[in-house]
């Protein structure tokens, strides 16, 4: 199929798809009427398909103007993103870093692995994202992230899988909770309380997995909000020692520790592509000072092992 259309046309055809008619698009452009309506035209001929269904001199967009307007968002985002790549490389000689840690690690060591790379980089722009690790992994496999700190490793030809810390599992309750006196807390301690599972991925192989089953739950949350809940709910969880560390910064938490022998591995993931950047030592130097930082500031320090 011959395209002779621009980008210009597709921004154009965005603006009215957003608006909701030409002459709003128009207005929102700084374009005449009828300069909208022929990049509109133009844009349709040339993918011999109409975009939008004009009934009663209004725009109704068509199931392929949907698609097309889908494909256009990204597209143009995409677009905005090189952009602003290429005026870090003309500012400072290097673009931005896209990392991605996972959700237990967002709360202090994610914005602290983040603050410390710009500031030992300077000009160098962060995005820092926060998902679920398979589909951080993802986003790096197919050049979305460049990097990324996920809780389990699978086998890809393309990626790089390095150990960054293990942390063991720990209980975190209220400062309030009778059990918060105790040193150590077993499976039997939680009998009667109410316990908050986090959402762990389906990837992670517990130790413990027969005593495990003994807990009910009528929680079931992400590692995001786990610690506002046990604040609501006077609840028990039990998750990696790190984000136990990070999440007891709020003086009405604390952690605990638990008798297994469960530990929750790290990984800093890459494509091949990037094994000799220079970026990605730092990174992985930084994540494992943050780790260190973290198990020395708490009274369980036994709790972390760096990989």
């Amino acid at each position: 199929m011959r395209t002779d259309f621009s980008l210009r046309d597709i921004e154009i055809f965005h603006a009215i798809a957003t608006a909701g008619s030409t002459r709003q698009a128009a207005a929102q452009l700084g374009l005449t009427q009828s300069a909208v309506s022929h990049a509109l035209a133009r844009l349709e001929d040339s993918l011999r398909i109409r975009l939008f269904a004009r009934e009663n001199q209004r725009l109704q967009i068509s199931a392929a103007g949907r698609y097309m307007l889908d494909e256009a968002v990204q597209l143009l985002d995409r677009l905005n993103r090189i952009e602003e790549e290429i005026s870090l490389l003309q500012d400072h000689g290097v673009a931005s870093l896209r990392m991605g840690v996972a959700p237990g690690l967002c709360h202090r060591f994610g914005p602290r692995l983040a603050q410390q790379y710009t500031q030992t980089h300077p000009g160098t722009g962060v995005a820092l994202d926060v998902a679920a690790s398979g589909r951080l992994i993802s986003d790096v496999e197919g050049g979305r992230l460049d990097l990324a700190i996920v809780s389990y490793q699978v086998h890809e030809p393309g990626l790089i899988f390095v150990p960054v810390f293990s942390a063991k599992m720990m209980a975190l309750l209220t400062r309030k909770n009778r059990l918060a006196a105790r040193e150590v807390l077993t499976y039997d301690d939680l009998a009667d309380q109410q316990y908050i599972k986090p959402i762990q991925s389906d990837h992670l192989i517990y130790d413990d997995s027969s005593e495990r089953r003994r807990l009910g739950y009528e929680l079931r949350v992400s590692m995001s909000s786990l610690g506002e809940v046990i604040r609501l709910t006077h609840g028990v969880s039990l998750l990696n020692a790190l984000t136990a560390a990070d999440l007891c910064s709020a003086p009405d938490l604390v952690a605990r520790a638990f008798d297994s022998s469960q530990w929750f591995n790290f990984y800093l993931v890459h494509q091949h592509l990037l094994k000799d950047n220079r970026a990605v030592d730092d990174v992985l130097a930084i994540a494992k000072a943050c780790a260190q930082e973290t198990a020395d500031a708490t009274t369980w320090p036994e709790a972390f092992v760096l990989g």
